[in-house]
């Protein structure tokens, strides 16, 4: 401001002089003051405009501050993001390696789990076919059983009627049952002639079996043996081991039946079928029992029979 009057001052005095002087005319002096207002003026608002652009660009400058200072977060953001991003990455790969390696691992035990299946599966169907093959024999030799059978009730038909013999199937297990008296007479291991004949009619059925073993055993009453006896069967164990005996060495010899497929074996009175409290219940005991068994188990003791009261 004081720079223009100044200005304004020294072009007035300038004016002054050149008018005292008479070097130009009056009218020129006026135009040339007039010319010197008006550039005062578009000075003047020149310097305004100039005040306005300024505060403009301090505004401006103060907004690029604040955009570099925004720019500046933004980027650390996005560093810290990209940071982010590359432990996320890596943490990713991680999981990535470990999904892959457990995926092989249970892909390698569904495989082995599947074998195990198929083989279970096979040894189960070979089981079932194991399981129907030894059905289909049992079933095979419960019919063969069936016809023995058979045969040893035609054969023995009058004895059975007479209630001296006694024959019962049960699965695999064919049973023999004959009274003593039909073989024996009282207090002897020799088979008599009667006895003989039956014996005979059971070698001819038992024959031709070769997947069982034939068990000849022999059981008493609990009478004690007579003193008459007692020099020859000392108690009833050698009592029935005697007739069990006689009967195989008579299958043997007389019925021609193999002898390694013969079993000999006393009970004497400890496996009874009846009460010995009644004659009629020790007739029952005093028997012979000839019991078809598989070889394998031939020398196993049979069931106890339950005493009949």
């Amino acid at each position: 401001m004081n720079f223009l009057r100044l200005f304004r001052c020294l072009t007035v005095d300038a004016c002054l002089v050149l008018a005292l002087t008479g070097c130009v005319q009056k009218s020129v002096y006026l135009k040339q003051v007039q010319a010197t207002d008006q550039l005062a003026s578009q000075k003047t608002a020149l310097e305004g405009q100039k005040g306005a652009l300024e505060k403009d660009k301090a505004e401006l400058n103060a907004q690029v501050a604040d955009l570099n200072q925004q720019r500046k977060a933004l980027e650390d953001n996005l560093s810290a993001s990209k940071a982010d991003n590359v432990k996320l990455l890596s943490t990713l790969d991680a999981k990535k390696g470990e999904l892959n390696q457990r995926v092989a691992e249970l892909t390698h035990e569904n495989e082995d789990l599947s074998q195990k299946l198929r083989e279970s599966q096979e040894a189960k169907d070979a089981e079932v076919q194991k399981l129907q093959a030894t059905e289909q024999a049992k079933e095979a030799e419960i019919q063969k059983l069936k016809g023995t059978y058979d045969q040893l009730v035609g054969n023995l038909k009058d004895q059975i009627n007479a209630g001296q013999v006694q024959i019962t199937q049960l699965a695999g297990r064919l049973s023999v049952n004959m009274v003593d008296k039909i073989l024996f007479n009282s207090g002897e291991a020799s088979v008599k002639i009667e006895g003989e004949k039956v014996l005979l009619q059971v070698g001819a059925a038992l024959k031709n079996i070769q997947d069982k073993a034939i068990r000849v055993e022999g059981h008493t009453d609990n009478v004690p043996i007579a003193s008459t006896l007692q020099g020859r069967f000392p108690s009833n164990w050698e009592l029935s081991t005697a007739r069990a005996t006689a009967v195989v060495r008579y299958l043997q010899d007389k019925a021609g039946i193999a002898p390694d497929h013969l079993i000999a074996a006393g009970y004497g009175e400890y496996r009874p079928i009846a009460s010995n409290t009644t004659p009629e219940g020790r007739a029952q005991n005093r028997r012979i029992e000839i019991v078809l068994v598989p070889i394998e188990s031939a020398a196993a003791p049979p069931a106890p029979a339950t005493p009949t009261k």
